[in-house]
């Protein structure tokens, strides 16, 4: 008994000469055990490249500024260049001249994030197809995209017992989504909703792209699989904006990241799915369910705007699983600021991107932007151009080439003293006109070969 207390006080103060000489220890609220290592964080003035936030260009402040900042950042480096903008507008011309090909009659239209410029680098485009058809020729159309090579036939789904039946597929030269309905009620109306919502809310574009990310990679975006759709979720965040009172004046001086964490806490935490609705009209509002009997049977309830009385978000029907990812969200959001803000006086930060918290961009999508940026010229060639795009091009064209003939004309000699000293005889010598013995002048243009 003695020889094993002698032992045991021995262990004991060799370890505690060994963390009060070369470590620093700290408790843990999950057990008592002192932990022998100091934890890596990063340095407030150090900045590093993330591979997992291609957005982070520079080094941002530890708290909530810091993630207004990075938001401005994710959203700006989200926008579609000019090359991914052709690319897509060559894609639906594509499709247009095909379905002009089976119907000269119809109509095809955009809608969607491609028409209100809420889309990401991997969304798809939403078409929709009008004309006189008793049932949707879903099937017609799926042999035409095959034959002509738009779609390998393992790519494209036709889902004919949906609610809405559309067809699924990715280009087989760009690798771009598309669904394509037929004659599809309000979905312009909806998009030119949406472009008016953009107006009335300066930041409204870029919480909804942090989100559409934030479903993505957690693959609850997709409507058809019980999540959550771009329209809905755009609603949603014009929801707590009329509902803010703080938002309702000088909203462009908002901090976005308190916006996006108080998104989280109302639809996470504080939101009654069970019995409570969400209303954009008039201001904005939340009703009882129980007073429409219509969207009663729904778990998610958004009254259409366009539509009062419909309630569009019925399809999605995970929202449980959409409403535990905003709410775990939330949380860590609300833990990374608080204790950035303690670590800050120690010069040690809990992480160096607190949306990369939440967020990830995954590399597939910035090789794919690189490689659109790479091969645009080649895909330019073999896409079809819509007609706007020829007209702005050849106008362009000849913008430059009459700058071309103005900056030529306005030209100075460069020896104006020689001139002035050859210039006893006037002879007139300008390729335009050019006098003949005979009086009569022959007129021809420098670029008349042109």
């Amino acid at each position: 008994k003695q020889w094993y207390q002698r032992r045991v006080a021995i262990t004991a103060g060799s370890r505690k000469d060994d963390e009060d000489r070369n470590y620093s220890t700290h408790k843990t609220g999950q057990s008592k055990r002192k932990r022998t290592y100091k934890p890596e964080y990063t340095s407030i003035q150090s900045f590093f490249p993330n591979p997992d936030a291609p957005w982070k260009t520079k080094a941002y402040s530890p708290d909530i500024i810091g993630l207004h900042q990075e938001i401005l950042d994710f959203a700006k480096w989200m926008q579609p260049t000019k090359e991914e903008k052709r690319l897509r507008g060559c894609v639906v011309e594509r499709v247009k001249r095909i379905v002009h090909q089976l119907w000269p009659c119809a109509r095809v239209e955009i809608f969607g994030s491609y028409r209100t410029g809420l889309y990401l680098p991997t969304s798809d485009i939403d078409i929709v197809i009008f004309g006189e058809w008793a049932y949707p020729p879903l099937r017609a159309l799926e042999r035409r995209l095959i034959e002509n090579c738009v779609a390998e036939p393992a790519s494209i789904k036709v889902l004919d017992k949906a609610s809405v039946p559309i067809i699924k597929l990715t280009d087989a030269m760009t690798k771009i989504k598309l669904d394509i309905s037929f004659n599809t009620n309000n979905c312009i109306q909806s998009a030119e909703k949406i472009m008016d919502l953009l107006k009335e809310h300066p930041y409204l574009d870029k919480l909804v792209l942090v989100l559409k990310q934030f479903l993505l990679q957690r693959h609850l975006n997709e409507v058809f699989m019980g999540g959550l759709g771009s329209y809905c979720l755009t609603l949603m965040v014009v929801s707590l904006l009329q509902n803010t009172p703080r938002c309702t004046k000088r909203l462009e001086h908002q901090n976005l990241g308190v916006l996006l964490i108080e998104f989280f806490e109302l639809f996470g935490v504080r939101f009654n799915y069970a019995s409570t609705g969400i209303r954009i009209c008039n201001g904005g509002s939340f009703f009882n369910k129980d007073e429409c009997s219509e969207m009663k049977t729904s778990i998610l309830c958004i009254e259409d705007p366009c539509q009062p009385g419909h309630d569009i978000a019925r399809g999605s029907y995970c929202i449980y699983v959409v409403k535990e990812a905003f709410k775990k969200a939330y949380y860590w959001l609300k833990r990374v600021v608080l204790s950035n803000a303690i670590q800050c006086n120690q010069g040690y930060l809990m992480t160096d991107s607190i949306l990369g918290t939440i967020i990830k961009v995954d590399t597939s999508i910035v090789e794919y932007r690189n490689w659109i940026a790479k091969n645009w010229h080649q895909l330019s060639y073999k896409l079809p151009h819509p007609e706007d795009f020829v007209l702005n091009y050849l106008q362009q064209s000849r913008l430059k080439i009459n700058n071309k003939k103005t900056q030529n004309s306005q030209q100075t000699d460069p020896w104006p003293g020689k001139n002035s000293e050859l210039s006893d005889t006037s002879t007139d010598c300008s390729p335009v006109a050019s006098s003949n013995d005979d009086g009569t002048t022959d007129e021809s243009s420098s670029d008349g070969s042109v």
